[in-house]
């Protein structure tokens, strides 16, 4: 089964938190996040209160299924490095495209490349390039000006 997971930093801390997202039409938007395993026997009040954190809209980011070279998840908004024999070759950021009816997470590749469309695939598939996360939009955006 694949796995939905979101991202988003807090509006009351600015850290990352990890969940499922809860977006109300007359209130924040919300990551619940629940890393208990096994039984437990807390309130329902206790619960949400603790594992329920209003986000920063702008910061959500969605997993795209996909993992980097190290096995870290790589999710929507994140800047990754595609090297090809320990050589860097470019940084690009992970964004969700749904034009012409056909939504997927992708990334922009430098006009130099070959590449036509669903490169994050192809790119992640081909086994030509390594991937590696190495920071998001957010907090990183710097990694994508070009040197």
């Amino acid at each position: 089964m694949r796995e939905i997971e979101f991202r988003g930093k807090r509006i009351d801390n600015g850290e990352w938190v990890y969940g499922n997202l809860m977006q109300f039409e007359d209130s924040a938007t919300f990551i619940f996040a629940d890393e208990r395993k096994g039984a437990s026997t807390l309130t329902y009040a206790h619960f949400i209160i603790n594992n329920m954190h209003a986000i920063d809209e702008k910061t959500i980011g969605q997993y795209t299924v996909l993992k980097d070279k190290n096995g870290k998840k790589i999710f929507e908004g994140d800047i990754v490095a595609f090297s090809e024999d320990d050589f860097h070759v470019f940084n690009s950021q992970v964004e969700y495209f749904s034009e012409d009816g056909y939504p997927a997470f992708d990334i922009k590749v430098p006009s130099t490349y070959y590449f036509d469309s669903n490169v994050f695939s192809e790119v992640s598939m081909s086994g030509l390039y390594e991937i590696e996360v190495i920071g998001n939009i957010h907090e990183n955006p710097e990694l994508l000006e070009e040197k």
